[in-house]
């Protein structure tokens, strides 16, 4: 099992360098403190569907991978969502997330990290990210309970796609403030509930910012997995022109752990 981890940590190291079509979002594993030396793999598969008077469906796929080694933290995050409305397609978003952790002492630890990704029907051909920040442990209780703040900075590109009736530029690249924070807590033996919420403001402009918030809650099934269902949504104050402020995708599926 530990070799297949790191196979699928390789594959996804080389996803993030070599591909230019993907995008991120989350920090953080399901692990509630410091995580155990070695590799630690999530895999979610999460649907959702009606037929009838109304005709949507909607899929989710994450891989999430961790490699703890003495005070350092390699942390991956995949994700691809997939819907359709009546026969139409309506999502189609990719992205991809690597960031690198060095812990200072029990409550500091200096963070770096990259992102690549796209969403066609945010007009979004390409976003990537480059930034890094600090990250502070603001309580950690193993198995229980844990809250982290993340404050740091990051330089953003982005082309957009080309949409008749807009004149916003194709391309742009602006620095903004990265801050967030992280809550976990362990509901019972069985329920686990995670939060993870980003404020993104230009650093040029303050009334240029992106809040985006992450929810999810894990129902244990058996020893290594779990059911999840997933909250994600986002808002955009100066979204491209044409494109919606706020965005949200909600899922329930299965979570993987190995």
């Amino acid at each position: 099992m530990k070799f297949l981890s790191r196979i699928l940590f390789l594959f996804a190291v080389h996803a993030v360098l070599s591909s230019s079509a993907y995008a991120i979002v989350n920090v953080e594993q399901a692990i509630i403190g410091k995580p155990p030396e070695g590799i630690h793999t999530t895999v979610d598969l999460l649907a959702n569907g009606a037929t009838g008077n109304t005709d949507k469906s909607s899929s989710k796929a994450d891989l999430l991978t961790l490699w703890q080694h003495e005070q350092h933290t390699e942390f991956l995050q995949l994700q691809y969502a997939y819907g359709k409305s009546r026969g139409q397609v309506d999502t189609d978003r990719a992205f991809a997330h690597l960031r690198h952790r060095t812990s200072i002492n029990p409550a500091w630890a200096i963070e770096g990290f990259v992102q690549v990704g796209r969403d066609p029907f945010a007009r979004l051909t390409k976003r990537t990210l480059l930034g890094g920040g600090m990250r502070w442990v603001m309580f950690e209780e193993d198995n229980k309970s844990a809250g982290y703040l993340g404050l740091g900075a990051f330089h953003e590109q982005e082309v957009l796609t080309d949409t008749l009736g807009t004149n916003d530029p194709r391309e742009s690249s602006l620095w903004r403030a990265s801050t967030y924070l992280v809550l976990k807590h362990q509901l019972n033996e069985q329920v686990r509930m995670y939060s993870t919420t980003y404020y993104q403001p230009a650093l040029g402009d303050t009334a240029d910012y992106r809040i985006l918030e992450q929810a999810y809650m894990l129902v244990k099934m058996a020893q290594d997995l779990d059911l999840k269902l997933s909250l994600d949504i986002s808002f955009d104050s100066k979204p491209p022109q044409t494109v919606e402020k706020r965005d949200m995708l909600y899922s329930v599926g299965l979570e993987f752990s190995f």
